[in-house]
């Protein structure tokens, strides 16, 4: 297989999510010498079959391979040693993205050459046969999406049924903002798995992580669909954004998408988008998480901070797998960091264990009335 030219630069991608280290958590595992081993283990967390051939049989094969589920997506990292040829052929039941660091990834793609390595990743249909030459040492992330969930929600993107096999473009360039975009909702998802432990992440997080790996992908990187995505429609009427809204405020903890909210209101994706950001200036599932936020807000103030409560828990109940972010959102909205709510309510609380009269006032000045004291109480001005 010959290398493709690709355009080359000396600064290398900032988001790729195969160099980072440590083991998935929780994942299923395969640690094993024997090729063969490998390869059928593989098959079966993917229920796909596979080729795989090592190249060099003077260095020692060893696979180390983790994976790890969430519903409709999955995260697999793989390293194998020597250099490995790594072949797969339809029908495959998987979009994947694959994320490579330590070396680079000769593709042979239905005829289409491309390369993987740390500033490029490349994301595959499996329409064709495709063919897979993996330098020594390499080490690869891999995103699989099922590919039934992704048609669907472009599907609902349209407004239309799919004419044509999706079609992704192989290379993802890791140092633009579409690429960085995947990048970072991979790592979101990642980074989910790994706070919420062996249970995995609470339904309404879940579904967050679908829809930003899926809006990041479909949206990001160019397919067979793209100009058709983009292309100007009429907007629905006022009253369907103003449907939305309600049922959003009358659920504000339902896990919804953006494809349940349109299909709710009877329009495509893409229209309830356009409907949204011309009518509240925001979009449909920044509105759902500007909600979420707010149920943290009232159960960060309902907590009894004596029981041990975290914020991380409640962001992740909410939602919102990166505390960073969340903190950031938090404190635009309310004026304070979500730990300060907390740590406010917590020394209240000792408060009122040392005075019966003193009450948690969720930020207002408090009344405290001490025994044996000629002085009046100073209460709130």
């Amino acid at each position: 297989m010959s290398a493709p030219s690709v355009l080359m630069n000396d600064e290398p991608a900032r988001h790729n999510p195969a160099a980072e280290a440590g083991a998935l958590p929780h994942p299923q595992l395969v640690r094993t010498r024997d090729p063969y081993e490998a390869r059928v283990r593989t098959q079966r967390f993917l229920n796909c079959s596979h080729r795989m051939r090592v190249l060099d049989r003077d260095e020692p094969f060893f696979a180390r391979v983790d994976y790890r589920s969430l519903g409709g997506l999955g995260l697999m990292t793989s390293t194998y040693g020597p250099a490995v040829a790594i072949g797969c052929a339809p029908p495959i039941p998987w979009v994947t993205v694959n994320f490579v660091a330590g070396g680079a990834m000769l593709i042979e793609d239905g005829g289409t050459a491309a390369v993987a390595d740390a500033n490029n990743a490349a994301a595959f249909c499996f329409h064709e046969d495709l063919d897979m030459r993996w330098a020594p040492g390499l080490r690869q992330l891999m995103l699989t999406i099922d590919k039934e969930s992704i048609e669907r929600y472009l599907q609902n993107l349209l407004n239309e049924p799919l004419r044509h096999p999706l079609r992704f473009e192989t290379r993802i360039d890791l140092r633009g903002s579409a690429g960085q975009g995947i990048a970072a909702a991979v790592q979101t998802m990642r980074r989910a798995l790994t706070l919420c432990g062996k249970a995995g992440p609470p339904p309404v997080l879940a579904a967050e992580i679908e829809h930003g790996i899926l809006t990041s992908l479909l949206l990001g990187q160019r397919h067979n669909y793209t100009d058709a995505i983009f292309s100007a429609r009429t907007l629905p009427a006022p009253r369907v954004v103003r449907r939305v809204v309600e049922l959003v405020d009358s659920a504000p903890q339902t896990a919804f998408t953006v494809a349940d909210l349109a299909a709710y209101a009877g329009v495509s994706e893409r229209s309830l988008h356009a409907a949204f950001r011309r009518q509240l200036g925001t979009s449909p599932m920044a509105y759902v998480r500007r909600r979420r936020l707010e149920q943290a807000h009232d159960e960060l103030l309902r907590l009894d901070p004596a029981n041990g409560a975290r914020v991380t828990d409640v962001a992740l109940r909410h939602g919102f797998a990166h505390t960073g972010r969340f903190a950031a959102a938090y404190r635009a909205r309310f004026g304070e960091p979500p730990s300060a709510t907390l740590r406010r309510l917590r020394r209240l609380s000792r408060l009122s264990r040392l005075s019966p009269s003193v009450a948690p006032t969720c930020g207002r000045r408090v009344s405290i009335c001490l025994p044996r004291s000629s002085r009046p109480c100073r209460g709130d001005s």
